[in-house]
Protein backbone atom coordinates (compact mmCIF):
# COMPACT_ATOMS: atom_id res chain seq x y z
CA UNK A 1 0.00 0.00 0.00
CA UNK A 2 2.82 2.57 0.99
CA UNK A 3 4.16 1.87 -2.54
CA UNK A 4 1.32 2.19 -4.36
CA UNK A 5 0.56 5.61 -2.65
CA UNK A 6 4.32 6.60 -3.48
CA UNK A 7 4.07 5.57 -6.78
CA UNK A 8 1.09 8.29 -7.06
CA UNK A 9 2.93 11.22 -5.38
CA UNK A 10 5.38 10.74 -7.80
CA UNK A 11 2.89 10.48 -10.46
CA UNK A 12 1.01 14.08 -9.69
CA UNK A 13 4.72 15.53 -9.06
CA UNK A 14 5.93 14.66 -12.53
CA UNK A 15 4.75 17.47 -14.42
CA UNK A 16 5.66 20.08 -12.27
CA UNK A 17 9.52 18.55 -11.49
CA UNK A 18 10.36 18.78 -15.51
CA UNK A 19 13.67 20.55 -15.70
CA UNK A 20 13.26 24.01 -16.83
CA UNK A 21 15.64 23.58 -19.82
CA UNK A 22 13.00 21.08 -21.37
CA UNK A 23 10.28 22.72 -20.73
CA UNK A 24 11.54 26.19 -22.18
CA UNK A 25 12.03 24.15 -25.39
CA UNK A 26 8.64 23.07 -25.14
CA UNK A 27 7.76 26.47 -24.25
CA UNK A 28 9.15 27.94 -27.49
CA UNK A 29 6.96 26.58 -29.53
CA UNK A 30 4.03 27.57 -28.85
CA UNK A 31 2.08 30.73 -29.54
CA UNK A 32 1.83 33.33 -26.83
CA UNK A 33 -1.60 32.57 -26.29
CA UNK A 34 -0.47 28.96 -25.70
CA UNK A 35 2.32 30.34 -23.67
CA UNK A 36 -0.42 32.18 -21.10
CA UNK A 37 -2.15 28.83 -20.55
CA UNK A 38 0.75 27.11 -19.62
CA UNK A 39 1.19 29.45 -16.96
CA UNK A 40 -1.99 28.45 -15.38
CA UNK A 41 -0.45 24.58 -14.50
CA UNK A 42 2.02 25.13 -11.69
CA UNK A 43 4.11 27.66 -9.96
CA UNK A 44 7.21 26.15 -11.56
CA UNK A 45 5.89 26.31 -15.08
CA UNK A 46 4.66 29.97 -14.89
CA UNK A 47 8.03 31.14 -13.27
CA UNK A 48 9.99 29.49 -16.22
CA UNK A 49 7.24 31.19 -18.79
CA UNK A 50 7.93 34.62 -16.65
CA UNK A 51 11.94 33.92 -16.96
CA UNK A 52 12.77 33.36 -20.74
CA UNK A 53 9.43 34.88 -22.75
CA UNK A 54 8.36 37.81 -20.63
CA UNK A 55 7.48 39.98 -23.00
CA UNK A 56 4.48 38.15 -24.21
CA UNK A 57 2.85 38.06 -20.79
CA UNK A 58 -0.39 40.68 -21.56
CA UNK A 59 -1.97 39.83 -18.34
CA UNK A 60 1.28 40.80 -15.79
CA UNK A 61 0.88 44.54 -15.44
CA UNK A 62 -2.52 46.89 -16.70
CA UNK A 63 -1.62 46.61 -20.48
CA UNK A 64 -3.75 49.07 -22.98
CA UNK A 65 -5.46 47.09 -25.59
CA UNK A 66 -5.39 48.95 -28.51
CA UNK A 67 -5.83 47.92 -32.10
CA UNK A 68 -3.47 47.47 -35.63
CA UNK A 69 -3.63 49.98 -38.07
CA UNK A 70 -5.25 48.93 -41.29
CA UNK A 71 -8.87 47.67 -42.30
CA UNK A 72 -9.31 44.80 -40.04
CA UNK A 73 -6.69 45.24 -37.68
CA UNK A 74 -5.91 42.70 -34.90
CA UNK A 75 -6.40 44.09 -31.25
CA UNK A 76 -3.00 44.25 -29.48
CA UNK A 77 -1.48 44.66 -26.33
CA UNK A 78 0.87 47.85 -25.25
CA UNK A 79 2.82 47.28 -22.68
CA UNK A 80 3.63 50.47 -19.97
CA UNK A 81 6.83 48.38 -18.89
CA UNK A 82 8.53 47.27 -22.41
CA UNK A 83 7.05 51.05 -23.96
CA UNK A 84 6.33 48.57 -26.80
CA UNK A 85 3.33 46.39 -28.63
CA UNK A 86 3.57 43.11 -27.24
CA UNK A 87 3.41 40.12 -29.79
CA UNK A 88 0.66 38.83 -28.13
CA UNK A 89 -2.47 39.56 -30.11
CA UNK A 90 -5.87 38.23 -29.90
CA UNK A 91 -7.99 35.30 -31.81
CA UNK A 92 -9.52 36.95 -35.25
CA UNK A 93 -13.03 36.55 -34.00
CA UNK A 94 -12.65 39.26 -31.60
CA UNK A 95 -10.47 41.63 -33.39
CA UNK A 96 -14.12 42.22 -35.60
CA UNK A 97 -15.76 43.87 -32.39
CA UNK A 98 -15.42 46.87 -30.11
CA UNK A 99 -14.02 46.41 -26.43
CA UNK A 100 -16.73 47.87 -24.66
CA UNK A 101 -15.60 46.61 -21.03
CA UNK A 102 -13.49 44.10 -19.37
CA UNK A 103 -13.55 42.57 -15.62
CA UNK A 104 -11.50 39.47 -14.23
CA UNK A 105 -10.14 38.47 -17.62
CA UNK A 106 -13.59 38.68 -19.71
CA UNK A 107 -13.61 40.97 -22.30
CA UNK A 108 -17.05 42.84 -23.49
CA UNK A 109 -16.70 43.23 -27.03
CA UNK A 110 -19.44 44.99 -29.25
CA UNK A 111 -20.17 44.56 -33.16
CA UNK A 112 -22.42 47.37 -33.81
CA UNK A 113 -23.21 45.87 -37.17
CA UNK A 114 -25.33 43.02 -36.18
CA UNK A 115 -25.83 44.49 -32.27
CA UNK A 116 -24.49 41.96 -30.88
CA UNK A 117 -22.63 41.25 -27.21
CA UNK A 118 -20.35 38.76 -26.64
CA UNK A 119 -18.19 38.26 -23.25
CA UNK A 120 -15.59 36.17 -24.03
CA UNK A 121 -12.16 34.77 -22.34
CA UNK A 122 -9.33 35.01 -24.69
CA UNK A 123 -6.99 32.73 -22.63
CA UNK A 124 -9.64 29.79 -21.83
CA UNK A 125 -12.02 30.30 -25.19
CA UNK A 126 -15.00 30.51 -22.92
CA UNK A 127 -17.69 33.05 -24.48
CA UNK A 128 -21.00 34.15 -23.40
CA UNK A 129 -23.43 35.56 -26.15
CA UNK A 130 -25.99 38.61 -24.55
CA UNK A 131 -29.36 39.43 -25.90
CA UNK A 132 -28.93 42.66 -27.75
CA UNK A 133 -29.29 45.57 -25.37
CA UNK A 134 -31.91 48.59 -26.14
CA UNK A 135 -28.92 51.24 -25.86
CA UNK A 136 -27.10 50.39 -29.27
CA UNK A 137 -24.43 51.54 -29.76
CA UNK A 138 -22.52 50.81 -26.30
CA UNK A 139 -20.25 53.03 -25.07
CA UNK A 140 -19.64 51.06 -21.74
CA UNK A 141 -20.11 48.17 -20.05
CA UNK A 142 -19.55 46.56 -16.29
CA UNK A 143 -20.14 43.39 -14.96
CA UNK A 144 -20.36 42.86 -11.09
CA UNK A 145 -18.10 39.64 -11.59
CA UNK A 146 -16.96 37.57 -14.15
CA UNK A 147 -19.58 34.98 -16.12
CA UNK A 148 -17.83 31.87 -13.97
CA UNK A 149 -19.10 33.97 -10.70
CA UNK A 150 -22.90 32.79 -10.71
CA UNK A 151 -26.21 35.89 -10.28
CA UNK A 152 -23.53 38.24 -11.91
CA UNK A 153 -24.97 41.09 -13.57
CA UNK A 154 -23.97 43.43 -16.69
CA UNK A 155 -24.78 46.99 -17.27
CA UNK A 156 -24.41 48.94 -20.50
CA UNK A 157 -24.23 52.45 -20.90
CA UNK A 158 -25.63 53.63 -24.57
CA UNK A 159 -24.12 56.78 -26.08
CA UNK A 160 -27.21 58.74 -25.33
CA UNK A 161 -26.68 58.44 -21.84
CA UNK A 162 -29.03 55.64 -20.70
CA UNK A 163 -28.33 52.48 -18.48
CA UNK A 164 -29.78 49.36 -18.58
CA UNK A 165 -28.95 45.94 -16.89
CA UNK A 166 -29.30 42.25 -17.98
CA UNK A 167 -28.50 39.13 -15.38
CA UNK A 168 -29.39 35.99 -16.95
CA UNK A 169 -30.26 33.85 -13.89
CA UNK A 170 -33.38 36.13 -13.34
CA UNK A 171 -34.61 37.57 -16.73
CA UNK A 172 -33.95 37.13 -20.33
CA UNK A 173 -34.98 41.11 -20.93
CA UNK A 174 -32.81 44.13 -20.40
CA UNK A 175 -33.95 46.50 -18.11
CA UNK A 176 -33.51 50.19 -18.39
CA UNK A 177 -33.06 51.94 -15.20
CA UNK A 178 -32.58 56.03 -13.83
CA UNK A 179 -34.47 57.25 -16.81
CA UNK A 180 -36.21 60.28 -14.76
CA UNK A 181 -33.08 60.16 -12.91
CA UNK A 182 -30.86 60.74 -15.80
CA UNK A 183 -32.60 63.10 -17.72
CA UNK A 184 -31.98 65.30 -14.72
CA UNK A 185 -28.60 65.00 -14.68
CA UNK A 186 -28.54 65.53 -18.42
CA UNK A 187 -27.44 61.56 -18.97
CA UNK A 188 -24.59 59.55 -17.53
CA UNK A 189 -21.93 59.44 -18.78
CA UNK A 190 -19.94 56.97 -16.47
CA UNK A 191 -20.76 54.36 -14.33
CA UNK A 192 -19.18 51.74 -12.06
CA UNK A 193 -20.18 48.66 -9.65
CA UNK A 194 -19.10 49.49 -5.64
CA UNK A 195 -20.29 48.09 -2.84
CA UNK A 196 -23.12 45.98 -4.07
CA UNK A 197 -24.51 48.73 -6.29
CA UNK A 198 -24.38 50.41 -9.63
CA UNK A 199 -23.19 54.01 -9.30
CA UNK A 200 -23.82 56.38 -12.39
CA UNK A 201 -22.06 59.40 -13.20
CA UNK A 202 -23.81 62.37 -14.75
CA UNK A 203 -23.17 65.06 -16.87
CA UNK A 204 -23.74 67.40 -14.01
CA UNK A 205 -21.04 65.73 -11.67
CA UNK A 206 -23.49 63.71 -9.49
CA UNK A 207 -23.39 60.47 -8.42
CA UNK A 208 -26.13 58.56 -8.42
CA UNK A 209 -26.38 54.71 -6.72
CA UNK A 210 -28.96 52.34 -7.88
CA UNK A 211 -29.79 48.69 -6.18
CA UNK A 212 -31.96 46.93 -8.83
CA UNK A 213 -34.33 44.22 -8.71
CA UNK A 214 -34.47 42.19 -12.17
CA UNK A 215 -37.38 40.07 -10.53
CA UNK A 216 -39.65 43.10 -9.65
CA UNK A 217 -37.78 45.39 -12.58
CA UNK A 218 -37.99 47.53 -10.22
CA UNK A 219 -34.70 49.68 -8.93
CA UNK A 220 -34.05 52.07 -5.78
CA UNK A 221 -31.77 54.94 -6.03
CA UNK A 222 -29.97 57.44 -3.99
CA UNK A 223 -27.34 60.22 -4.24
CA UNK A 224 -24.57 59.73 -3.46
CA UNK A 225 -22.88 63.13 -4.54
CA UNK A 226 -24.56 66.39 -5.35
CA UNK A 227 -24.78 68.03 -8.75
CA UNK A 228 -21.33 70.52 -9.09
CA UNK A 229 -22.30 72.20 -12.37
CA UNK A 230 -25.80 73.16 -14.32
CA UNK A 231 -26.50 70.45 -17.48
CA UNK A 232 -24.36 71.43 -20.04
CA UNK A 233 -22.38 73.91 -18.44
CA UNK A 234 -19.08 72.52 -18.90
CA UNK A 235 -19.51 70.75 -22.34
CA UNK A 236 -16.86 72.80 -24.00
CA UNK A 237 -14.32 69.80 -24.62
CA UNK A 238 -12.54 70.34 -22.32
CA UNK A 239 -13.68 68.55 -19.13
CA UNK A 240 -13.14 64.56 -18.74
CA UNK A 241 -14.91 63.38 -15.36
CA UNK A 242 -14.68 59.82 -14.85
CA UNK A 243 -16.03 57.22 -11.98
CA UNK A 244 -13.85 54.81 -10.70
CA UNK A 245 -14.07 51.94 -8.59
CA UNK A 246 -10.65 50.48 -7.06
CA UNK A 247 -9.86 48.28 -3.89
CA UNK A 248 -13.45 48.93 -2.27
CA UNK A 249 -13.37 52.45 -2.80
CA UNK A 250 -15.17 54.43 -4.73
CA UNK A 251 -13.52 58.08 -6.81
CA UNK A 252 -14.39 60.33 -9.05
CA UNK A 253 -11.13 61.86 -11.28
CA UNK A 254 -11.97 65.11 -13.07
CA UNK A 255 -9.31 66.08 -15.92
CA UNK A 256 -9.31 69.63 -16.85
CA UNK A 257 -8.25 71.43 -19.83
CA UNK A 258 -7.67 74.76 -20.67
CA UNK A 259 -6.37 75.90 -24.20
CA UNK A 260 -4.91 79.31 -24.38
CA UNK A 261 -6.04 81.22 -27.29
CA UNK A 262 -4.00 82.21 -29.91
CA UNK A 263 -1.13 79.77 -28.48
CA UNK A 264 -0.44 75.52 -28.66
CA UNK A 265 0.20 75.81 -24.68
CA UNK A 266 -2.23 73.39 -22.98
CA UNK A 267 -2.84 73.90 -18.84
CA UNK A 268 -4.25 70.70 -17.72
CA UNK A 269 -5.20 69.97 -13.74
CA UNK A 270 -6.36 67.03 -12.42
CA UNK A 271 -8.25 66.27 -9.34
CA UNK A 272 -9.18 62.73 -7.71
CA UNK A 273 -11.99 62.68 -5.19
CA UNK A 274 -12.69 59.50 -2.65
CA UNK A 275 -16.52 58.80 -1.01
CA UNK A 276 -15.03 58.96 2.83
CA UNK A 277 -19.18 58.77 3.41
CA UNK A 278 -21.64 57.52 1.60
CA UNK A 279 -24.01 58.42 4.14
CA UNK A 280 -23.17 61.88 4.37
CA UNK A 281 -22.87 62.20 0.91
CA UNK A 282 -18.77 63.25 1.74
CA UNK A 283 -15.93 63.26 -0.84
CA UNK A 284 -12.74 64.22 0.21
CA UNK A 285 -9.89 65.58 -2.45
CA UNK A 286 -6.85 62.93 -2.34
CA UNK A 287 -3.17 64.68 -2.86
CA UNK A 288 -1.56 61.23 -3.21
CA UNK A 289 -2.35 57.37 -3.26
CA UNK A 290 0.76 55.54 -1.34
CA UNK A 291 1.13 52.47 -3.13
CA UNK A 292 -1.37 52.72 -5.81
CA UNK A 293 -2.15 54.10 -9.26
CA UNK A 294 -5.31 54.71 -11.07
CA UNK A 295 -5.99 53.74 -14.55
CA UNK A 296 -8.46 55.78 -16.38
CA UNK A 297 -10.13 55.31 -19.66
CA UNK A 298 -13.72 55.88 -21.25
CA UNK A 299 -14.21 52.06 -21.12
CA UNK A 300 -12.32 50.68 -18.46
CA UNK A 301 -11.10 52.23 -15.02
CA UNK A 302 -9.62 51.04 -12.02
CA UNK A 303 -7.22 51.76 -8.78
CA UNK A 304 -4.14 49.01 -8.44
CA UNK A 305 -1.66 48.34 -5.47
CA UNK A 306 1.49 48.70 -7.46
CA UNK A 307 2.97 45.50 -4.82
CA UNK A 308 1.27 43.21 -7.15
CA UNK A 309 3.43 44.31 -9.77
CA UNK A 310 7.29 45.47 -8.51
CA UNK A 311 8.78 45.25 -12.17
CA UNK A 312 5.96 46.62 -13.99
CA UNK A 313 7.65 50.29 -13.43
CA UNK A 314 4.52 51.86 -12.27
CA UNK A 315 4.83 54.94 -10.06
CA UNK A 316 2.83 55.39 -7.08
CA UNK A 317 0.43 58.16 -6.95
CA UNK A 318 0.14 58.63 -10.17
CA UNK A 319 -2.69 58.60 -13.15
CA UNK A 320 -2.87 56.95 -16.24
CA UNK A 321 -5.11 58.29 -18.85
CA UNK A 322 -5.84 56.42 -22.10
CA UNK A 323 -8.22 57.79 -24.46
CA UNK A 324 -8.51 59.54 -27.51
CA UNK A 325 -8.12 63.63 -27.47
CA UNK A 326 -8.24 64.36 -30.73
CA UNK A 327 -9.90 67.70 -30.13
CA UNK A 328 -7.55 68.44 -28.29
CA UNK A 329 -3.88 70.50 -29.25
CA UNK A 330 -1.61 67.37 -27.69
CA UNK A 331 -3.42 63.94 -28.26
CA UNK A 332 -1.90 61.92 -26.65
CA UNK A 333 -2.69 58.03 -25.93
CA UNK A 334 -1.41 57.77 -22.79
CA UNK A 335 -0.60 60.26 -20.32
CA UNK A 336 0.69 60.11 -16.63
CA UNK A 337 -0.16 62.47 -14.01
CA UNK A 338 2.16 62.59 -10.57
CA UNK A 339 -0.25 63.23 -8.23
CA UNK A 340 1.99 64.42 -5.59
CA UNK A 341 3.92 66.32 -8.45
CA UNK A 342 1.17 68.10 -10.19
CA UNK A 343 3.30 66.88 -13.81
CA UNK A 344 1.60 65.48 -17.00
CA UNK A 345 3.98 63.28 -18.84
CA UNK A 346 3.47 61.77 -21.97
CA UNK A 347 3.76 57.88 -22.64
CA UNK A 348 4.71 57.64 -26.76
CA UNK A 349 3.04 54.15 -28.24
CA UNK A 350 5.94 52.84 -30.32
CA UNK A 351 4.87 50.37 -32.74
CA UNK A 352 1.50 51.92 -34.71
CA UNK A 353 -1.90 51.91 -33.43
CA UNK A 354 -5.72 53.10 -34.76
CA UNK A 355 -6.69 56.43 -33.68
CA UNK A 356 -9.95 55.59 -34.66
CA UNK A 357 -10.75 53.34 -31.89
CA UNK A 358 -10.56 54.24 -28.04
CA UNK A 359 -7.46 52.40 -26.12
CA UNK A 360 -8.92 50.28 -23.60
CA UNK A 361 -6.91 48.98 -20.19
CA UNK A 362 -6.84 45.14 -18.96
CA UNK A 363 -6.17 45.05 -15.51
CA UNK A 364 -4.56 41.38 -14.21
CA UNK A 365 -6.51 38.13 -14.07
CA UNK A 366 -3.80 35.46 -14.40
Amino acid sequence: MASQQQRGIARQSAWPDLPPELLERIVAVLAPRDRVAVRLVCASWRACVREFFPTDLPFEAPRLLLRRPGTGGWLAFFSLQHRKILPFMLPANLSAGRCCGHIGGWLAMASDADRSILLCNPVSGKSVALPPPPVFPVSKMVLSGPPTSGCWVVAALGRTGTIVLFQPAVSAAWMTIGVNEGAQHGGFRDMAFWSGRLCALGHDGAVLAFRGDLRARAAAVSLLREAEHPVGALEAGHWRVYLVEGDGELLVVRKLYMVRRNSEAVDLAVEVHVLSSAAERKWELVEEMPGRAVFVGSVVSTAVPLELYPAAGLRESCVYFARREVEMLAPHAICEYSMMDEEMRTVPIAGGHSADVEPVWITPFV
